[in-house]
């Protein structure tokens, strides 16, 4: 993917950049005839810095405020959590409060039919 707006993390002024490992194609007397920027790592001319693209990473923080958090209730206490972190896949787990193991399953929203569900958003 070609770059949306290239911006240099230094703040140089000129706003020119060298793109690396970028193919460029020429005909054959040896003119100009196009380049691949898609695998293009581009760099400040000035500085030679690392290139930010300010749009891919526009996108990259609203794909990541638009992902969910899944949080656990505990089934006997209430108390909301965050899966376990060194196993995210694990099938039981224990609550800090109240220490009932449960299931997974039985801490998620849709069956306690939480605010989730209905799009709220819960503190």
């Amino acid at each position: 993917m070609s770059p949306g707006h290239l911006a240099c993390p230094n703040n140089c002024p000129e706003g020119r950049f060298e793109a690396l490992n970028a193919p460029l194609f020429v005909d054959r007397t040896g003119r100009y005839a196009g380049h691949d920027g898609t695998r293009a790592t581009y760099v400040c001319a000035v500085c030679q810095s690392v290139a930010v693209d300010v749009a891919a990473a526009a996108r990259e923080m609203r794909r990541n405020r638009d992902e969910r958090v899944v949080t656990l209730t505990c089934p006997s206490c209430g108390m909301r959590m965050l899966p376990p972190e060194d196993d995210p896949l694990a099938s039981l787990v224990e609550c800090p409060a109240c220490e009932t193991r449960f299931e997974v399953e039985e801490g998620t929203a849709r069956l306690h039919g939480g605010p989730e569900e209905d799009g709220e958003d819960v503190d």
